[in-house]
């Protein structure tokens, strides 16, 4: 089944931000319309040792009797609720979720088999799943827990109830393989409507931060990897197995790397997140141009790929250890492999790096769990900078716009960022390690330039120079969902841009 972008995919964020309310209602239509699809449920909810009957009937906001909601029901044909489904995308459990619905589910259906699952995106299984169990096991018995395969499961009580997650993209790929199946057009161009929403929401990952992770520990481990980029690139050019001429540091919107030709073949070496969520315990990565493949064969290389682009990725392992020298030298010695890899007449002599103590990378302290959260934060960047400029078109004061700037900050290892005009001062808006590291618990910044600066005494904001730039942190909740986190960056850039406003007059 197709999962290529579809109108109601492209309209529905436009028209309310209410997007799990529309794909309940869209996912309950389909479900009452279409027999197969209903089918198709219940053949994703059976387990080895249980087996799911018929689903008659499916309603929508459907309220148990302490008034909780669950988002669907599905009755039996003897009109007893057999399936609970809670539908997500990025919000957090509410506090109902999932003892509440599963102490209804118990007491409304004591026979027979019956399921609360949760559908969420496949980006989110492996974080919520394990919170789900973690709720459960304060009330019920839980037993047979599994997080193997396509649906994660867990068995409550008697061996008739269960709790279960599984992807948007699962349960609407089995859906419109058995709408095709029996040739129910009318269902199978439903459910690739809906299936085009959720997998844009996938793709729109914003996953809630935690307060321990804006410890400045993070931003700093962050600038620790990214001086290491520095480093080995400089050391292994030395070395010969790495050039840079005509090449340049980038910044890129997963992430801070060096353009160096590694073995003669052109390369991107660095952070990046996209990468590093997606697919291995590693920060750092090599990028190449789709153009590579056969040297990339040549050197027995088993390039991965990212979502949304065209370029192959070949990950590099960062050595655990607290001396910044040994992880250094590592790191030198596997880029020399590689460029050997591409050019036998390379001469691979490695010498000693000496430097200072850094930072112990613990990569179980750090990894794609830590990604997929800064590339949120990318995603809050680019929300709030968007949102701020289209509701100041609005305003009378026109308090933000972006008017002849570049949209991402040129090479800095300090992260992603937006330039900006707050109340006609042009600043750098974005995730910035270095303040996040030194002073503040929050990783977004308005950084501005010393000819720019604003006035303090009149601004009523604390401001930290950085580096010869003025910087004011940016606060939000960190465990809110993306449309409050996006709220409230907005209220504050418009707070600091009436500040401006009036500095200025």
């Amino acid at each position: 089944m197709s999962s290529t972008s579809t109108l109601f995919a492209h309209i529905a964020p436009w028209l309310t931000d209410r997007i799990e309310d529309v794909a309940v209602e869209a996912l309950g239509y389909i479900l009452s319309n279409s027999p197969a699809a209903r089918k198709a449920l219940a053949e994703t909810l059976k387990r080895e040792d249980i087996e799911f009957g018929p689903i008659d009937r499916v309603e929508t906001w459907e309220p148990g009797s302490e008034g909780e909601i669950p988002d669907l029901v599905c009755f039996d044909d003897k009109g007893e609720k057999q399936v609970l489904i809670e539908a997500k995308f990025w919000a957090d459990l509410t506090k109902n979720q999932p003892n509440q619905y599963l102490k209804q589910l118990l007491e409304d259906r004591q026979d027979g088999p019956a399921a609360l699952l949760f559908v969420a995106p496949k980006a989110r299984l492996d974080l919520l799943w394990p919170e789900l169990c973690e709720r459960a096991k304060g009330k019920f018995r839980l037993t047979n827990i599994s997080n193997s395969g396509p649906v994660c499961s867990a068995t409550i009580g008697s061996n008739s109830h269960h709790l279960q997650l599984t992807s948007w993209a699962t349960l609407l790929e089995h859906m419109g393989n058995a709408a095709c199946g029996v040739e129910d057009k009318v269902a199978s161009a439903d459910i690739r409507q809906l299936r085009g929403l959720t997998d844009r929401m996938d793709g729109d990952a914003y996953i809630p931060l935690h307060l321990e992770d804006l410890a400045s520990v993070s931003a700093q481990q962050m600038l620790d990897v990214a001086q290491l980029v520095d480093d080995a690139t400089n050391h292994a050019k030395e070395m010969g197995w790495v050039d840079t001429d005509g090449l340049s540091a980038s910044s890129w919107e997963t992430g801070y790397g060096r353009f160096i030709r590694i073995g003669g073949v052109e390369t991107w070496f660095g952070i990046h997140f996209g990468a590093w969520a997606l697919h291995c315990d590693t920060p750092l990565w090599l990028s190449y141009w789709k153009g590579y493949q056969e040297q990339l064969k040549q050197a027995e290389l088993t390039p991965k790929k990212v979502k949304n682009e065209d370029r192959l990725y070949i990950p590099i392992p960062l050595s655990p250890g607290d001396q910044y020298n040994a992880v250094l030298n590592s790191l030198v010695n596997h880029l020399g492999e590689l460029a050997q890899r591409f050019d036998s007449a390379v001469n691979k002599t490695l010498d000693r790096v000496d430097t200072d103590f850094y930072r112990v990378w613990r990569q179980q302290e750090r990894g794609p769990e830590f990604a997929e959260k800064m590339l949120g934060v990318k995603k809050l960047i680019d929300g709030a900078a968007n949102r701020a400029t289209s509701q100041a078109e609005k305003d009378i004061t026109r308090w933000a716009n972006t008017d002849g700037l570049r949209r991402i900050v040129q090479a800095r290892r300090t992260g992603y960022g937006r330039f900006i005009r707050l109340g006609g001062v042009k600043a750098w808006f974005g995730l910035h390690f270095e303040g996040w590291a030194r002073h503040r618990d929050t990783p977004l910044w308005l950084t501005f330039e010393y000819n720019e600066r604003p006035e303090q005494a009149k601004m009523n904001e604390r401001v930290f120079e950085i580096d010869g730039k003025y910087c004011i942190p940016i606060k939000f909740p960190a465990d809110a969902e993306s449309e409050k986190a996006v709220d409230t960056v907005v209220a504050s850039l418009k707070r600091i841009a009436n500040h401006l406003v009036v500095s200025n007059s």
